[in-house]
């Protein structure tokens, strides 16, 4: 921010609605609008056949906990508990030094749903013991790992609880006076939860917007088009994952995919490096018959390697 300002920019701290555009068009030749506050979603609007789910599909809970042992090398894992929901152990800094953000992903209804509905704030110990429980019987390698006379949140407060619905929203409006109104980050996309692609989404549109700002001499209509288009296939692709890897029940194509990855190393691989190039990830599991290439693509690469046919 204080680079920001050395450069001539002026930074405002207040309360903006969409009732503000208008008089911030007058001043600027463009407005982008990047938090996803409600009347921010309902001004932008949202794109029906990218957006299927009415209501979050997933109930979240995540703390920084204490007490669990890191894995060799430290990774993030994943534990899926069919019907139930989603764990991911993601090892993270925090200002008492490392700890495992727990990511409780919860099928509302499930018999992990309570771990969102129950407040950690009511009773912090029996909410402790409840996590504990429910790990024991939906992720148990996780568990295993649990030193439970350390086990409990690094800090009070250390937790969040809540739900997220996956949408993608119009990438713009204009003004009457034809100024352009941009949809960026979580007021364009909210892209989880489970694929965790959040923030990188919202830095990949930022830098979108920035090139085509340097790129062209016009911010009208056409320029607003343009960025849409230029991220519309890593966006639309990524929620095509998102939306897949959520269903309920798990589509068999996606277990299919799953138990693969188990037995080859480099679907595995590829599906991990894909986290950086999401659409791909979003083609790979669209379809059955996409699944089903995938697979023999690695198993022909396997054989091949076996054959000692590639160095």
């Amino acid at each position: 921010m204080a680079e920001y300002e050395n450069r001539c920019g002026t930074i405002e701290i207040r309360n903006i609605e969409p009732s503000d555009f208008a008089a911030l068009g007058r001043e600027h030749d463009l407005v982008v609008v990047a938090p996803g506050k409600r009347s921010f979603g309902e001004y932008f609007g949202e794109r029906p056949d990218v957006s299927p789910y009415a209501k979050p599909q997933r109930h979240l809970a995540v703390g920084f906990w204490d007490g669990v042992e890191q894995t060799d090398p430290r990774a993030v894992t994943m534990s899926i508990s069919p019907g139930h929901g989603e764990l991911l152990d993601l090892p993270i800094t925090t200002f008492d030094g490392w700890a495992s953000a727990l990511l409780c992903e919860n099928v509302p209804g499930g018999d992990l749903e309570i771990l969102m509905t129950q407040k950690e704030s009511d009773d912090p110990d029996a909410y402790r013991q409840l996590l504990l429980d429910k790990l024991k019987v939906h992720h148990p390698t996780v568990y295993k790992r649990i030193d439970q006379s350390r086990f409990r949140l690094m800090r009070p407060g250390d937790i969040l609880q809540g739900a997220v619905r996956p949408v993608i929203r119009d990438d713009y409006r204009l003004l009457d006076d034809g100024t352009v109104v941009l949809a960026l980050g979580d007021a364009h996309s909210t892209v989880d939860p489970v694929t965790g692609q959040g923030a990188n989404s919202a830095s990949f549109e930022a830098q979108v917007v920035a090139d085509a700002i340097i790129e062209d001499e016009i911010v009208d209509e056409r320029f607003a088009k343009n960025v849409a288009l230029r991220r519309r296939e890593r966006v639309d692709g990524l929620s095509a994952w998102v939306n897949t890897m959520i269903a309920t029940p798990t589509p068999p194509h996606l277990q299919k995919l799953l138990g693969a990855m188990s037995q080859m190393r480099t679907l595995c691989d590829e599906f991990t490096e894909n986290f950086s190039h999401p659409h791909r990830n979003g083609d790979m599991v669209a379809t059955p018959e996409r699944v089903d290439a995938a697979i023999a693509r690695h198993a022909s690469l396997g054989a091949a390697t076996a054959s000692g046919k590639v160095a």
